[in-house]
């Protein structure tokens, strides 16, 4: 009797561990990675044939999208003096206007505007509305779910999957682009990147495919912006994220000069060509590192970290997306934060004071 126990015991055991193995959840490093990285090479005649069914939607008339390709001065001329400017990649220069009611990120190439991303409850991004239901683009707008870009980098086609449609709507009025950054949670607007066609390859938010164009004009990765660039990069996403709190009902958080030094530090030392899951596993280990051993008190800290991102603004709206991500980046019991950015590289840290 007592053998066919033990027997029954063992194999139910056995049982157990097989339906681990098979059934049970592989462990997942906890690390955004953008889910539209692509580049691969684009079947042309499939593609010209989809552009010619894309129509677009008028010319904008009014509201920041129609500062672009316009000169800085009249931007300036309208919202005043910026509150920051630094150089950004791909040559560019960025504005940064903000007070209480809005928000605005604008980047310039040669003096031109080429991007505005614009947050808060008070800008003008017409004909959208900040909060408004997302599901109200739908009605009478011209959505184009693959839609063909002509950049001076070549042609490439976009892919909106189910989820940028849900997330990251696009939408083009005449020349332009509206990225329109959702909150699925809610369904609420909570900003609006316009872009011209440039800038849209530049931040590749979805999936896209080259179809032709000059092979010596190629789309530079490498990011060869100094620490000063960089910190002024992380200044622009603490802002971006305060922003969003803010709309959310959610109290603002300090911004912590070390913890942005630090995590900085970390990021400019991912070399090129490292392992991306290594490189944010590192830089993840590094920062922790340094904030022990500066004997930094803290009651908890957290990190967002993700790659294979080329724009703040999408990048905040992913982690808005994700429900790891969201929690921390709305959380309340946090005091204080910084930031690290290196090419595509982000980490984002969240310390909750000692009691």
């Amino acid at each position: 009797m007592k053998n066919i126990i033990i027997k029954v015991v063992a194999i139910t055991i056995l049982i157990i561990v097989l339906f681990y193995l098979f059934y049970s959840p592989k462990l997942e490093f906890d690390v955004l990675k953008n889910p539209n990285y692509s580049h691969d090479k684009a079947n042309e005649n499939y593609y010209e044939q989809q552009a010619e069914k894309s129509t677009g939607n008028a010319k904008l008339k009014e509201g920041v999208g129609t500062y672009i390709y316009k000169n800085i001065d009249d931007v300036i001329n309208d919202l005043g003096q910026p509150d920051r400017v630094y150089k950004a990649e791909h040559d560019r220069k960025n504005y940064v206007f903000k007070n209480k009611e809005h928000y605005y990120l604008v980047s310039t190439k040669n003096n031109k505007v080429s991007s505005v991303f614009a947050t808060g409850n008070k800008v003008n991004v017409s004909p959208i509305k900040i909060k408004q239901d997302a599901t109200k683009f739908f009605n009478g707008t011209n959505i184009d779910m693959e839609p063909v870009v002509d950049s001076s980098y070549g042609k490439y086609q976009l892919e909106l999957s189910e989820r940028d449609i849900k997330t990251q709507l696009l939408i083009k009025y005449g020349n332009v682009y509206a990225q329109v950054l959702i909150d699925s949670e809610t369904n609420e607007v909570m900003g609006v990147q316009f872009m011209d066609s440039n800038v849209v390859i530049e931040n590749a938010p979805f999936s896209m495919s080259k179809i032709s164009g000059d092979k010596d004009h190629k789309l530079n990765r490498t990011d060869k912006q100094n620490f000063q660039s960089h910190m002024n990069k992380d200044l622009s996403l603490l802002e971006i994220v305060n922003e969003i709190r803010k709309m959310k009902g959610v109290k603002p958080l300090e911004m912590n000069d070390q913890l942005t030094y630090i995590t900085q530090l970390e990021a400019d030392l991912i070399e090129d060509d490292v392992d991306e899951e290594e490189a944010v596993k590192s830089l993840e280990d590094g920062i922790m590192k340094h904030i022990n051993n500066q004997k930094i008190e803290y009651e908890a800290i957290n990190q967002n970290l993700a790659f294979n991102y080329y724009d703040v603004p999408s990048l905040i709206n992913s982690w808005l997306n994700n429900n790891t991500y969201r929690e921390k980046l709305l959380g309340s019991q946090y005091d204080e934060f910084g930031a690290g950015n290196s090419r595509e590289y982000y980490s984002l840290v969240f310390k909750e004071n000692k009691k």
